[in-house]
């Protein structure tokens, strides 16, 4: 025979009537034959999704003592039972009975937060709308302009001025394009 940790998720209802739960659940490890160690009410909790219409669940931790061919009887009596929303059965080969009575006399971890630990719902991922700005050490210090990245053109006069001479701030010559003639269709009226 080898030790399992089941925890089973019941029925809400159950939860204003801790006796009953701990009833079915006895009933159910009965019938495979198990050896109770100890039985443990977690708490209800929201669900992170609704099962059988439950938005809420009633959480059990359980220890017993049962033969493995037992297991898959055990399995298909919690699917038949009603109060059972869903349960998990884990082998637990090298616990003693000291340890589990310590599993059984420590509190049930917190239910996680809707807002995280690291400030706010959002954390520092961000809002919901706007970019991830403002957290320090993520932005490139700006670059600050040299004194001789930016100089004057020289002024020239109209004759002496060739594009390839005299380049704007960017780089980028500057080459006036001749104006476009206007297209004329067969009766002579421009096209606009």
């Amino acid at each position: 025979m080898r030790v399992y940790e089941g925890m089973f998720l019941m029925d809400p209802a159950l939860s204003s009537d801790w006796p009953k739960a701990e009833a079915e659940i006895n009933r159910l490890l009965q019938r495979a034959e198990a050896e109770v160690l100890g039985i443990k009410n977690w708490d209800e909790r929201k669900l992170a999704y609704p099962i059988n219409r439950h938005k809420r669940g009633l959480y059990v931790l359980s220890y017993f003592r049962a033969s493995p061919e037992k297991l898959v009887a055990l399995e298909r009596d919690v699917r038949l039972s009603e109060p059972v929303l869903r349960a998990l059965f884990i082998r637990r080969e090298k616990m003693n009975e000291e340890q589990v009575a310590k599993s059984l006399a420590a509190d049930p971890p917190k239910p996680p937060s809707r807002y995280d630990d690291r400030g706010g719902r959002w954390g520092d991922r961000g809002g919901r709308f706007g970019d991830r700005g403002g957290r320090p050490g993520s932005r490139a210090p700006e670059a600050k302009p040299k004194d001789d990245a930016v100089k004057p053109s020289p002024v020239a006069t109209a004759g002496e001025a060739k594009p390839s001479e005299q380049p704007d701030r960017a780089g980028i010559d500057i080459v006036e394009a001749p104006a476009a003639k206007p297209a004329e269709n067969e009766t002579g009226i421009a096209n606009d």
